[in-house]
C-alpha cells in the first residue's frame, strides 16, 4: 500500500466563500422554499440530497415563470432532454428545519449542446449554498446530444451570462 506524504498534498486550493445578497448581479427572480420537517434528519439540519431536489424544482419554476418556456413541454411532448452533466454544490452554513431560502439562479456559460448555471441560496442577507449544475440537452429517443432549442438558447441569452463574483 502506498504512503501519502502530508507535506505533498496541495492545500493552497482556495474554497469558495459565500457572497451576500447585495454581491448578486440581479435580484430579479428567485424561487423561495421552506424545508419542512420530512426533508430534515433527526437533529433538524436540512438532507443534503433534499437540496438537489430543491435547486431542480428553482429550475423547473425559472423555465416556466421567467423563461417563458413550459419545462414540461419541452421533456414530455417534445422529448428534448436537460440533464445533468455535472452537479455539485459548495456548503457555507446549515440549514434548518424551518428555514427559508431564496434560490437566485446566474448562468456562467451556454456552449453549443450544454449552458451552466449557478444556483445561489440565500437565507436573508447570506448565501448558505451554491448549486452548479451543467445542464446536457438530449434527444429523449434516441440518447443523443443536440444543440440547445433555438427557443431555449434565445431566452437564456436574454436572461444573460453572469460575471462569476
Amino acid at each position: 500500500m502506498n504512503q501519502i506524504d502530508m507535506n505533498q498534498i496541495n492545500t493552497t486550493t482556495s474554497r469558495p466563500k459565500p457572497i451576500r445578497l447585495a454581491d448578486l448581479p440581479s435580484r430579479d427572480w428567485s424561487y423561495r422554499h421552506i424545508f419542512r420537517h420530512g426533508q430534515c434528519d433527526p437533529a433538524g439540519i436540512v438532507y443534503t440530497p433534499e437540496f438537489f431536489n430543491v435547486f431542480n424544482h428553482t429550475v423547473e419554476a425559472w423555465f416556466c415563470e421567467h423563461l417563458g418556456i413550459s419545462y414540461y413541454d419541452l421533456i414530455g411532448p417534445r422529448r428534448i432532454g436537460l440533464g445533468y452533466a455535472n452537479a455539485h454544490a459548495e456548503f457555507f452554513a446549515p440549514v434548518r428545519m424551518g428555514d427559508q431560502i431564496d434560490i437566485f439562479i446566474r448562468i456562467t456559460r451556454i456552449g453549443g449542446k450544454s449552458y451552466t448555471l449557478e444556483l445561489n441560496a440565500m437565507s436573508g442577507e447570506v448565501e448558505s449554498l451554491r448549486g452548479y449544475f451543467t445542464t446536457v440537452t438530449t434527444d429523449l429517443n434516441t440518447h443523443t446530444t443536440i444543440s440547445i432549442p433555438v427557443e431555449v438558447r434565445d431566452a437564456l441569452n436574454r436572461y444573460g451570462i453572469s460575471d462569476k463574483s
